[in-house]
């Protein structure tokens, strides 16, 4: 009978579905990094300065800041995470193609162009409409990491979970890295220059970036490729089959406040929102740092953090390898957490090359991530894991909102007289050494809630972490 079917009867199955759902989300987070390397275009060709970045980059957390990620872990947990996911991917592929939009040449020429500047005073009509866009995307994005993480916990419970949650960190991480490079080669193979009048009255050479509109359109043909990843993931997924330990009991509101009162799950909780708050945004803006500090080129600055991701694709699935045969999963989040600290402090105080702090960075990457997600089913039932994975996701994009914001003021705020038609014209650069002692000392943060988890601080099951378990559900 085709209901009792499990994936030890097709062990390619449990596989097949990891994959899929992973390929799900590597549009995602093509989409996410897509405009990091665009940042010097975008200031070029559409005026924007590093606070009006920080605020694209920030929007994308708003609606998980509003609960989006709870109420879509809610719903998965009730009722299925094809039903969810299919909508949210859907959100996705809408705010990608927005975006791709808000930068493109026929919108700034048009009227509505005109017609939406200052709609949000001090706002360009490209800039609204990508903000739009960037929030349409947050919408879905971070609910279908929650349905990754839940379709992964509960395919992989009982066995190789650490090394599943691993190899489908890798796959994300690749869309990472093909987002920082192939947006970097877009612009930077495109760049050319002409004579512009500056602010003295002299005519100067100035860069323009015609394939900044190209690199958004690439990333919204990627996003549809994952709505296609998704339907093939339904079809692998559907309800016949049933995963080993499949949970019969249903989400219960209660569940919420047991979760809310665990505290071991708060420090690991609020440890990746510092954790996250220091990498993700860094990644935004590296591409300008590296440009700015080391006087790197376009494509260089774009490809050189994509080592970051390289280092993660071999780091995180041997990570998860050594958490499933011997523990230490606090332990892992104790040297990563302290890498990622010393990683910002070197870029801030020194002009050591920066290819060695990326690798480093990277290792904090796989070491991380590859203890953190799979702690949480060894934590929480698993008819909690959805509504579990929603409350990291929530409060983990507090960080990822708040840090860009922070980033693009302290930036302005310690560069007095420095503008964005200033840099574009060639009359000066942005120095970023107070930005990255803010990310240092988030990263000190994460350091000191690691600690408390690997001393048995963090509340019940914080010892537990240690053990060489699989993370099976309570």
């Amino acid at each position: 009978m085709t209901d009792t079917l499990t994936p030890q009867q097709r062990p390619w199955l449990r596989w097949a579905v990891m994959f899929s759902m992973s390929m799900v989300v590597f549009g995602g987070y093509y989409v996410y990094d897509a405009i990091s390397p665009l940042r010097g275009a975008m200031e070029a060709e559409l005026g924007m300065s590093p606070s009006d970045f920080g605020w694209l980059v920030a929007f994308y957390s708003w609606p998980n800041i509003l609960g989006i990620t709870i109420v879509g872990g809610i719903l998965m947990d009730r009722k299925s995470v094809r039903f969810v996911g299919l909508i949210f991917t859907l959100l996705c592929v809408a705010g990608a193609l927005l975006m791709a939009v808000g930068a493109s040449d026929f919108f700034r020429q048009s009227a509505l162009q005109k017609s939406l500047t200052d709609v949000i005073p001090g706002v360009s009509g490209e800039l609204f409409v990508m903000i739009t866009g960037r929030v349409l995307f947050g919408f879905g994005a971070e609910v279908l990491i929650v349905a990754q993480n839940k379709v992964v916990a509960r395919w992989f419970r009982d066995k190789e979970l650490a090394l599943a949650f691993g190899l489908n960190l890798v796959v994300c991480r690749l869309g990472t890295f093909a987002a920082f490079n192939v947006s970097a080669l877009m612009v930077d193979t495109t760049r050319t220059f002409e004579l512009v009048p500056s602010d003295t009255g002299l005519w100067i050479m100035a860069s323009r970036f015609p394939g900044l509109s190209m690199a958004l359109w690439i990333a919204a043909a990627v996003m549809l490729g994952s709505l296609g990843a998704f339907f093939i993931f339904m079809a692998l997924d559907r309800s016949e089959i049933k995963p080993p330990g499949a949970a019969t009991e249903i989400f219960r509101m209660s569940d919420l406040k047991d979760l809310l009162t665990n505290r071991t799950f708060l420090a690991i909780t609020m440890l990746g929102v510092f954790f996250y708050g220091a990498v993700f945004p860094f990644t935004s803006f590296a591409t300008d740092i590296l440009q700015n500090k080391f006087g790197l080129s376009t494509s260089l600055a774009g490809a050189l953090p994509s080592t970051v991701i390289l280092a993660t694709i071999v780091g995180t699935p041997l990570g998860g390898l050594f958490i499933d045969r011997f523990g230490k999963r606090a332990t892992m989040m104790v040297f990563g957490s302290f890498l990622l600290m010393a990683v910002h402090l070197t870029l801030a105080l020194t002009m050591l090359t920066p290819i060695v702090p990326m690798i480093v960075l990277g290792l904090a990457f796989s070491l991380v991530p590859a203890a953190m997600w799979p702690s949480i089913p060894f934590l929480v039932p698993e008819r909690q894991l959805g509504t579990a994975y929603g409350v990291m996701g929530m409060l983990q994009n507090v960080g990822l909102w708040g840090v860009p914001i922070l980033i693009g003021q302290v930036t302005e705020w310690a560069n007095p007289g420095v503008t964005a038609a200033r840099v574009k014209q060639g009359g000066g650069t942005w120095d970023y050494t107070a930005a990255l002692l803010l990310l240092a000392a988030l990263g000190a943060i994460a350091f000191v809630l690691s600690l408390k988890l690997r001393f048995g601080a963090g509340g019940p099951g914080a010892r537990e972490l240690e053990l060489p378990r699989t993370g099976q559900s309570k």
